[in-house]
């Protein structure tokens, strides 16, 4: 544990209608054991239990409420409003680790090039049950931008002066407002990984990452890609421009398939093709038959192999 001197974190958790699982977010909070942590529920405007939920918290948790912003939005007015040192992040839906938030800010005191400390995570169904171990990583900004991964999860740490720089999240993104951010911050320093799992990361049927979405909300991946190679920082990963567009395009993709709208779907598929031609092979066309669950893609699994049977 550090001491009573340590640097006030700001922790903000956005809360929009997960009630049930608001509570054991909130616990997770009041149970970690760095001393120095200013708490702020923010209800997203929600329509069930929430406002009940929190009401069991009086006098230990801040909380405010406002008509429903988004995620992005209500963040950026708790972090706005907030004077720790650090600022840190928990969906209503996940959980944090006793030691969690004392590790990070351990990682962040000890080097003043790192801008931003998180854990490994635990993936969570909606009863807790742990579904895989460990599946985050240490950040790398070209596997971000091309390959389309954002492997940080809940319990992230950062500096208020860097958030201060690069600004909040994005309040039009509704799929990516993360990954765009992560890859501004970049800009201000090194991440910091550590490898314990010190949170749950909590996938259940109301998750953002298991809903399905439209195909016009998924063009926002082509979105965080065309203000990154509008950058200075863009000039390293210029020859590998295309091929980040294409797997932008292979995420709509499965994103258009999980939905059903095959023609999307497809659209999408050919166009990444065309811009990274190693991106043919049947194993890819696998590869999005097994990433997406729902089954509208068992259904479009025949139509994969109509594709392949008609180039041969």
């Amino acid at each position: 544990m550090i001491v009573n001197s340590s640097p006030v974190v700001s922790l903000v958790t956005p809360a929009f209608n997960l009630a049930s699982y608001l509570g054991q977010a909130t616990d997770s909070v009041l149970a970690q054991d760095y001393p120095n942590i200013d708490y702020l529920v923010i209800d997203d405007g929600s329509t069930d239990d929430t406002p009940m939920v929190l009401e069991r918290y009086a006098g230990q948790v801040r909380t405010y409420r406002h008509q429903n912003m988004g995620q992005a939005q209500t963040l950026n007015q708790g972090w706005n409003a907030a004077t720790g040192r650090y600022l840190a992040y928990l969906s209503a839906d996940d959980i944090l680790e006793p030691n969690c938030i004392s590790a990070m800010v351990q990682a962040l005191e000890a080097d003043e090039g790192v801008v931003c400390a998180y854990p490994n995570s635990d993936l969570i169904d909606s009863y807790g049950t742990v579904i895989k171990r460990a599946v985050c990583a240490p950040f790398d900004l070209e596997r971000t931008v091309v390959d389309q991964e954002c492997r940080i999860g809940p319990g992230a740490v950062f500096r208020r002066s860097a958030f201060l720089e690069v600004g909040g999240w994005n309040p039009t993104y509704k799929l990516a407002p993360d990954r765009d951010f992560w890859i501004r911050l970049s800009s201000k320093g090194r991440f910091h990984f550590d490898e314990r799992p010190l949170a749950k990361y909590r996938l259940h049927t109301g998750a953002t990452s298991y809903r399905e979405v439209s195909d016009a909300a998924t063009k926002e991946y082509l979105d965080v890609l065309d203000a990154f190679f509008a950058s200075e920082r863009a000039r390293d990963l210029l020859p590998r421009k295309d091929e980040a567009y294409a797997k932008a395009h292979i995420v709509r993709a499965r994103n258009a398939f999980r939905s059903g709208a095959f023609a999307a779907g497809l659209r999408h598929y050919r166009t990444a093709q065309q811009l990274h031609p190693p991106l043919r092979g049947l194993s890819l066309k696998a590869a999005l038959v097994r990433t997406v669950v729902s089954k509208p893609v068992r259904m479009a699994a025949s139509r994969f192999r109509w594709i392949g049977s008609r180039k041969a």
